[in-house]
Parts: structure tokens; sequence; C-alpha cells
């Protein structure tokens, strides 16, 4: 197994060019605690992996995997009990010089949840836009304006909503504003946490065709957070799977949605609704069960099932369940 293969990481050469993409970010080991002495939490314990530059690199679990937090560690919004990010190269976490701290805060952003509490209310979207560039440039007011304008145009939003305050939208609108909030500071990764989760049905598909034009018009590589393994077919490149803060499935995405392997995979699977009432009523819901694992005597590691296809289990997991399963599908 090649060294970037070691923790799940890896991913397949490109077939035109035969190159592996560049590597955009790269997390190694990483551990979150929150709390200290006996009321401590470890809420992310030991999470590698890799992500490419123009990809869309999906976490998906449950609500308290973890998920949210690895974002918000990368954002270093969270700080880091141990392990490693590395940004371009650089490592990110922990104390960093203000130079790439600026450097960061411009290239790294986040589109958050919930689009009405993410911002301001006493705000009008004209400052709401703009704040991130106060903080990282000099502009006149003439260049400012223009570029607040070109980013409500990028989201589909007419210049005269800057004048208006966030209340006076709908949940869509809010959330095109939060997205154009990233947009203009001109990042090379945004990190989506949960963006459609609080939007109806009908506009989700919506705001996701926006984040995948704007991805091809400026190649910006995107770590989509969600708990909907649908979304992520329909969005993701490659997509890890998070179970009480480490990621127990890692594969691209339709490899590891048509040959799930782990028992939390499938159980995620079988909860997706499916828009077939005969089929919703024969459905038969998994429910995952920890239980099952015998990690005391023997403890897992990362193990390679498919190609690029990686899921955390012991040897007599795959000898006796999970390659049985893999060979079946």
């Amino acid at each position: 197994m090649s060294p970037d293969m070691k923790n799940g990481i890896g991913r397949p050469v490109e077939p035109e060019t035969g190159e592996k993409p560049q590597v955009l970010l790269d997390v190694q080991d990483l551990h979150v605690t929150f709390g200290k002495g006996k009321k401590a939490f470890e809420a992310v314990r030991g999470v590698s992996f890799q992500v490419y530059r123009g990809e869309t690199f999906g976490i998906v679990g449950e609500s308290g995997s973890g998920k949210t937090t690895i974002g918000r560690a990368i954002m270093r919004i969270h700080p880091t009990s141990g392990g490693s990010i590395y940004y371009k190269g650089e490592k990110i976490n922990g104390k960093i010089s203000r130079e790439l701290d600026r450097q960061v805060i411009k290239e790294i952003q986040m589109i958050f949840q919930d689009p009405m509490a993410s911002l301001n209310e006493r705000a009008k979207v004209d400052y709401i836009v703009s704040e991130g560039l106060m903080n990282q440039q000099k502009l006149s007011e003439e260049e400012r304006l223009k570029r607040v304008r070109q980013a409500l145009a990028d989201v589909g939003l007419l210049p005269e909503f800057s004048s208006r305050f966030p209340h006076e939208f709908s949940g869509g609108q809010r959330q095109r504003i939060g997205i154009a909030r990233a947009l203009i500071m001109e990042p090379e990764c945004i990190i989506a946490d949960e963006p459609i989760s609080a939007l109806d049905v009908s506009i989700r598909a919506q705001v996701l065709n926006l984040l995948a034009n704007l991805q091809k018009t400026k190649n910006i590589t995107y770590i989509f957070i969600a708990h909907d393994l649908s979304v992520m077919r329909y969005f993701t490149d490659r997509i890890a799977v998070v179970h009480k803060g480490r990621i127990v499935e890692l594969g691209e995405t339709e490899e590891l949605i048509t040959h799930a392997v782990h028992p939390y995979t499938r159980a995620l699977q079988s909860a997706i609704p499916m828009p077939d009432p005969v089929h919703e009523r024969t459905k038969k819901l998994t429910v995952y069960d920890p239980s099952i694992h015998d990690y005391d005597v023997n403890p897992p590691k990362w193990q390679e099932i498919r190609e690029g296809h990686f899921v955390l289990a012991n040897d007599r997991e795959i000898e006796d369940g999970f390659g049985q399963a893999s060979r079946s599908v």
C-alpha cells in the first residue's frame, strides 16, 4: 500500500492524465476535545483524510457524529487537541503566523446550516456580504459596492437586495446571501455545513445546482457536510462516513453507495426515504448496534476492501462479515 493510502485517504489516479490530483487539504489523526478533566468529551477521535483541489468531499453521519466539529476545526473555530491540519502544505491548526491566519480566513470559507441564525439580523445585506472584505483588504467604497453586487449576481440575487435586512427574505434567499458572503472572499475551499437541511424541499435542488455551477465557473473545492446519503450521491465525489467522531468507511461516492460494507453505512442507507409508497411500506429499517464489534480483543484498522474503498474493521470482520458483504453486492 502506498504511503498516502495508509490512513484510507487515497484516491485513484485520474484516467485522463495518469496523475493524482493535487492535495489541497490534509487532515492527519485529528482530535477535538471539549471540556477538561473528568468532564472532557472527545468529539473527534483520530480522523484522517485528504481533500483534492476541485473535488467535492462529503462528510456524512447522524446528528452528534462529529461531522460539523471536523469542519469547524478546519475553519479554526474549534481548537484541536491532537493531530495536524495542512492547507497547501502549511500546518494551520495550533499557533500559526498572522500572515498564514489571514490567508486561511480568506481562502477557506464556510456556509452555515441555519441561513437565519448565521446572518446578523440587525445589519443590511450590503454589510453582511462585505464584512469579511473590510477585515482583509482596504477597498474604496466604489470597489466594495462593485464586489457586493457581483457576489449577489453570482448567487442569483438582484443588486437592490443589498439595502434590505435578512428577515425580508425567504429561507432560500437567505442561504444565497450566506453563499455570497463566502464567495466575495474569492475562496479556494468552502465548507458547506448542511446548507440545505433547513430549506424547503423545492428549494434544495436550486441551492445544490447553484453550488455545482459555482464550482465549475470558479474552481472551488467543497467539503460538503450532511446526514443524507441520497444528497451525497448527487453532489459529492468521495464520501467519508463518520460515527461517534471516527471515520468508519471512505470511498468514491458511487462505489461506497453501491458497495456499502460497514453496518453503520448500511443503516444510513436504509433510512433514505424512497418516492415509492409500495417500497416504503415493505422497507426494513436497519438499526446499527455497535455491540456487534469485538474490538477489545481484536482492534480495528483501516482495510482496503476494493480499490480506493476503505473500511474501519478488524481482520475477523473482513474475513467473516464485511468481506462477504462486499462480494455479495
